[in-house]
């Protein structure tokens, strides 16, 4: 490869696969763990105990959504260098074709 850049797609990909893993783990283990930190009842009915249940609840969710985002982005970023992977493969051989002639 000529230029200031070089890439070892296969890197590339291997990093992309691991990403994409990491991916469906976090998914599975945020999944797993929403009843929890979304079921929390109040331990008796007085105002207190049901506005701290409620917060709990509410932070429970908030982690969530920000468990799904990060998540969403970890997938945007695997796929992303998977796109980078093939693109770069199809210039080289671009590249080679225009050399030979």
């Amino acid at each position: 490869m000529s230029g200031v850049f070089g890439m070892v797609p296969g890197a590339v990909d291997l990093s992309a696969a691991v990403e994409a893993g990491i991916s469906e783990e976090m998914a599975a283990t945020t999944a797993a763990g929403a009843a929890a930190l979304t079921g929390v009842v109040p331990m008796a009915t007085d105002v207190d105990s049901i506005e701290f249940a409620a917060a709990l609840n509410a932070a429970g969710a908030a982690y969530i959504a920000t468990a799904g985002e990060h998540i969403g982005q970890r997938v945007a970023f695997s796929g992303a260098q998977g796109l980078a992977s093939a693109a770069n493969v199809a210039a080289e051989a671009v590249r080679a074709a225009a050399t030979a002639l």
